[in-house]
């Protein structure tokens, strides 16, 4: 039954192809939009941990990795980023290496216009050898047989080619942006004549600065509020909220909730995340903990941990104003 229960999860979370998403948006945007690469207006590379559940049986784990580089001569920004995901019961990964590109137009003396393109290989594969299957099952012996005929597992693995777009439009106080990924809707079915689409994941984003400097003060401070919409098949998400930065510290919360109900129980209010970056020098350490507020208990939450280094950083000129780059 156990068995069951995580192959009828692994059907409708991973065959449904939700894709990862991240509550430190702020701190890699390039997971959401691949205009944000060379976004920093030098070279920078980082990395996240996104741990989701770890108080249940099972818990999902997501890393981004990401290199990027603005070339001033060419106004263009290029960036490789990693994504891998595991589901630790059933042993479903899905890794992804991509290429982002954006390019840089000045509108006027005030307003930038960002576009970029991605293009990705993808490989997922899940260990079907951990499930059970019919003709495995002998009744009359009492026993499960070790092989199976079934030619489900002879193909634990499947690879694709994913394209996606985006651009971000901004001045010094004021952004936003959208990003559409999975343009090819690639098939990501395991079976050798299957037809199953990978849903298009569209996302719209924004922010304000609110600069808070004081006249007699000699603390820089900022306040920013940022949100984040994402939709996929019929599920969709918001996160929105504001975060206070005083010099190299900054704190805040984000909430996330649910605009599309899928039942008529479902709950609006999923979470309530907190947040806290740090930087030191040339390094961004971020720290966020969501709080569920759904009836799904015992999660203990969804943690995140990035870090992320920006090399000649003093010699930045993108104003991108989000407090993301």
């Amino acid at each position: 039954m156990r068995r069951l229960f995580f192959l009828i999860f692994f059907v409708f979370q991973v065959g449904n192809s939700q894709d990862p998403v991240f509550t430190q948006f702020y701190n890699i945007p390039e997971s959401m939009n691949p205009a944000f690469a060379g976004g920093s207006g030098s070279t920078e590379l980082g990395i996240l941990n996104r741990t989701q559940w770890p108080g249940l049986d099972y818990s999902l784990n997501s890393q981004f990795f990401y290199f990027d580089n603005y070339i001033e001569q060419y106004n263009s920004g290029i960036e490789l980023t990693v994504l891998n995901q595991v589901e630790t019961v059933t042993r479903y990964n899905y890794t992804q290496i991509g290429i982002n590109y954006s390019y840089r137009v000045q509108l006027n003396n005030q307003w930038y216009f960002y576009p970029g393109i991605s293009v990705g290989f993808g490989n997922k594969d899940y260990a079907f050898n951990s499930l059970v299957l019919e003709d495995q099952i002998l009744i009359n012996a009492g026993i499960i047989n070790f092989d199976s005929k079934d030619p489900f597992l002879l193909n634990e693995s499947k690879s694709i080619l994913d394209i996606g777009a985006g651009f971000i439009l901004f001045n010094e106080n004021i952004w936003i942006g959208g990003s559409f990924k999975h343009i090819n809707t690639p098939n990501i079915s395991f079976e050798p004549d299957g037809d199953l689409k990978l849903d298009p994941f569209i996302s719209i984003h924004g922010g304000y600065k609110l600069p808070l400097n004081q006249r007699f003060s000699r603390s820089e401070m900022d306040l920013f509020f940022n949100l984040n919409y994402m939709r996929q098949n019929d599920y969709d998400r918001l996160d929105f909220g504001s975060k206070f930065k005083i010099n190299d510290f900054t704190i805040g919360a984000f909430a996330t909730i649910a605009p599309t109900s899928v039942q008529n129980d479902s709950h609006k209010l999923t979470s309530v995340n907190f947040i806290t970056n740090f930087d030191y020098r040339q390094f961004s350490f971020g720290y966020s903990y969501d709080l569920n507020v759904s009836s799904l208990q015992r999660t203990k939450g969804i943690f995140e941990i990035s870090v992320s280094y920006k090399f000649d950083s003093l010699f930045n000129d993108n104003p991108i104003p989000c407090g993301c780059k």
